[in-house]
């Protein structure tokens, strides 16, 4: 087995490792920026605001990825830019049609989701479809290129823009859809910084696109690449609405306050780790893509070792500090329904950790068709499970939902190893280490808090208890990794040194 020079090491190549440097320093400062603007929003906004808002910005996210069709993917797969003017041709009049649908959806929509507000948010921005769309092509011929540098100081300089305009228009006064018109501006100002290094040639494709002469050779591209495209944004497209069930599925039933309480609980989990699996599967993708079959058996095996060994004790010490002191930067509004959420979030992000990153493996084996189908069942399941749950509380089909998603990731990631030929009692057997190592820490994160804090005067004393409690499982975490994965930690502390 190959040895592991860093965290990731004999997985990616040395020559991303400055770029994965830059990708994770620069994500760590757009997190902190985007935590701190969130934190003010949480404590002066309602909750049902705070709903709308993230079911809008998945409604447009949604239709530019369906508008994109696949076209950035398969610049990238192809490893050329020579359908990069088809790309441009076929995505300005995709997602020109796609925003006039969304336009024409927007009472249906608002109906559903139960908001007035939702209509004017997209009855004043359905267009920005045609940006968000124009924004993914352009960044995929960054990642060919694997300039992630460039990348992540544009989304770095998005943050700060997005940041500084929220600011100043809430000095005019303080409206939540300010908040909105800032973020969307700063997405406008990404994508003219990332198309200005590239305009000669962008604008030349730009222009050649709008001449009508060039829709008979479209017609000829997507006809020979229709499987790929179609198979490709399919299960992407299906696999966004399934993690995003509980606002854009579990929404048409639940107020936007339920909403936005998921919303909440959701962010506070993303803070560290949205940014690694963000991270991870910007470098992981094209670097797979480079990559023989042969090797990626070994690849993703000692990826997930190390995110089993390395990321799940920090990853369930985060949950359990938010548990129980989560209320200090966000408020006691809804607390107890935030925590809940918070828990079994944790819980699915140890899977989704070793998920996300390695979920281009079909499209790299160029096998997309097995992510459809995957995707189909997943959504079918889950659609089934909320119609079944339709009279529960929102906690309850919330529960199920998750059970049902995390059963479903599992079976993906079996999927991905057997394609590659992988071992599949590897992956259980590190599994069973990941639980068997931090048991305490999970049995921490389930307890009820009102075992700590059935009496208020005696919160302090609690305080020390649970701290207590955490030393212990992080003790006994420690003790396990000493005892059966010496060498595994002695090899990675000292190249991670290096």
């Amino acid at each position: 087995m190959a040895r592991v020079e860093i965290f990731l090491g004999g997985i990616i190549k040395k020559s991303l490792t400055h770029s994965l440097k830059w990708v994770f320093s620069t994500t760590v400062i757009r997190r902190f920026i985007s935590f701190i603007l969130f934190l003010y929003i949480v404590r002066y906004f309602d909750r049902a605001d705070l709903g709308i808002y993230r079911a809008f910005s998945l409604i447009l996210s949604f239709s530019a990825l369906v508008s994109v069709f696949g076209f950035g993917i398969l610049n990238i797969v192809e490893k050329s830019k020579k359908y990069l003017k088809y790309g441009l041709q076929f995505v300005l009049f995709s997602s020109l049609f796609v925003s006039l649908i969304l336009f024409f959806l927007r009472g249906i929509l608002a109906e559903k989701y139960s908001s007035s507000e939702l209509y004017l948010y997209i009855l004043y921005g359905f267009w920005l479809v045609i940006p968000l769309s124009i924004k993914i092509l352009i960044k995929s011929l960054y990642e060919l290129e694997m300039n992630f540098k460039y990348l992540s100081i544009i989304e770095t300089i998005k943050v700060f823009a997005y940041f500084t305009i929220t600011l100043l228009l809430f000095m005019i006064d303080l409206k939540f859809y300010y908040f909105i018109i800032a973020f969307y501006l700063s997405e406008i100002i990404e994508l003219i910084l990332l198309y200005y290094p590239l305009k000669k040639t962008l604008t030349i494709e730009l222009f050649d696109a709008l001449k009508l002469k060039f829709v008979r050779p479209l017609k000829i591209v997507l006809k020979k690449n229709f499987h790929f495209l179609s198979f490709t944004t399919a299960p992407n497209a299906i696999n966004i609405f399934t993690l995003n069930a509980p606002i854009l599925l579990m929404g048409l039933f639940f107020l936007p306050e339920f909403i936005g309480n998921y919303f909440v609980a959701a962010q506070l989990v993303s803070v560290p780790l949205s940014f690694l699996i963000f991270s991870l599967s910007q470098i992981l993708f094209p670097t797979f893509s480079l990559s023989e079959k042969k090797d990626l058996s070994l690849k993703i095996e000692e990826y997930i070792r190390h995110v089993v060994l390395v990321l799940w004790l920090p990853v369930l010490l985060f949950g359990v500090l938010l548990k129980y002191w989560g209320f200090i930067i966000i408020g006691s509004q809804d607390i107890d329904l935030v925590v809940s959420i918070i828990n079994v979030l944790i819980i699915k992000s140890l899977i989704t950790l070793i998920l996300i990153p390695l979920s281009s493996i079909p499209t790299v084996l160029k096998k997309p068709q097995y992510e459809l189908y995957w995707s189909i069942g997943s959504i079918s399941t889950i659609c089934i499970m909320v119609y079944l749950m339709k009279e529960a509380s929102f906690l309850n089909m919330f529960y199920c939902y998750a059970v049902v998603n995390i059963i479903n990731l599992v079976i993906f990631i079996v999927m991905i190893l057997k394609m590659v030929d992988s071992y599949l009692w590897k992956f259980f057997v590190s599994i069973g280490k990941g639980v068997g190592y931090t048991l305490p820490m999970i049995f921490i994160l389930f307890l009820p808090k009102k075992i700590f804090f059935s009496n208020k005067n005696i919160a302090n004393l609690n305080n020390w208890v649970i701290i207590g409690c955490i030393f212990v499982g992080i003790l006994y975490s420690l003790s396990m990794f000493f005892l059966f994965e010496k060498m595994f930690f002695l090899k990675f502390l000292q190249r991670m040194k290096k």
